[in-house]
């Protein structure tokens, strides 16, 4: 195993077996210390101080990110851009941003909070529709990104970011469930299918689920949710129930 892989393999214990967010932090500063040249331990470890409401311990850390960027054996330009943003530069964030190669969830809300901290308000909303506007479940993750809003913006922009969230969040919480399900469908499949190679037996993408068929395993997905919440589920039941969790996208239709 080399180095990158055993530095990935602590990370993801880390992340996995941690109690609590401190427990993970004290794991991460292990992984810092024992793996130098790797850059996502780092980044790791100032998510976590910003998840544990330690925004100076995660200033100091983003700091040292970029102060140790060019000692790194890979530099992730998303991971550089968000230090950029949360320490303050946002021009820094901003060109690094746009010149990234990167495929990141995250990075195009980055984006729009470095536009919206440079005084590109307008530039913001349009980045932030376009970035949130791609894949609908990113209207139902607001709380994912609550730490990161909360520490870089001030009540103004928070309320502002909110407020254009929400927009969306009605939008789709509104929708019909099977509605809903289509544009969920369409979003995490579309063209997926085309760029998999057809010796790849490996890439199962699941059909598209008739109306009828869907909410008779969204009533089947109902009554074993219901079920676990009683603690009355054998390995058996809770496997089927992330499995339809998983084909109904229940964790955001539900």
């Amino acid at each position: 195993m080399s180095r990158h892989e055993e530095c990935e393999e602590r990370r993801s214990i880390a992340w996995r077996k941690s109690g609590d967010v401190q427990h993970r932090i004290a794991e991460l500063k292990k992984v810092v210390t024992e793996y130098p040249e790797f850059m996502s331990p780092l980044s790791d470890l100032a998510t976590s101080y910003l998840e544990a409401r330690d925004a100076d311990k995660a200033m100091r850390t983003y700091c040292e990110l970029i102060e140790r960027k060019d000692d790194f054996y890979h530099l992730w330009a998303n991971e550089l851009s968000k230090a950029y943003l949360f320490t303050g530069d946002y021009v820094k964030a901003i060109e690094t941003l746009e010149n990234s190669n990167v495929i990141s969830y995250d990075q195009g809300l980055f984006l729009a909070l470095a536009y919206l901290k440079n005084g590109g308000k307008e530039r913001a909303e349009e980045q932030f529709d376009k970035w949130i506007a791609e894949d609908a479940e990113r209207s139902f993750r607001r709380s994912d990104y609550r730490k990161y809003l909360e520490t870089v913006l001030n009540k103004e922009e928070v309320t502002l970011i909110f407020s254009k969230w929400d927009v969306y969040r009605r939008q789709y919480s509104e929708m019909d469930p099977y509605q809903l399900y289509r544009v969920l469908y369409d979003q995490r499949f579309a063209g997926f299918q085309s760029e998999v190679d057809d010796e790849d037996d490996d890439m199962d993408i699941p059909p598209k689920l008739g109306e009828r068929e869907f909410h008779e395993l969204k009533a089947e997905y109902l009554v074993l949710d219901r079920k676990s919440m009683f603690g009355e589920m054998t390995d058996r039941e809770y496997d089927q129930l992330f499995e339809l969790r998983d084909r109904l996208f229940g964790d955001v239709i539900f």
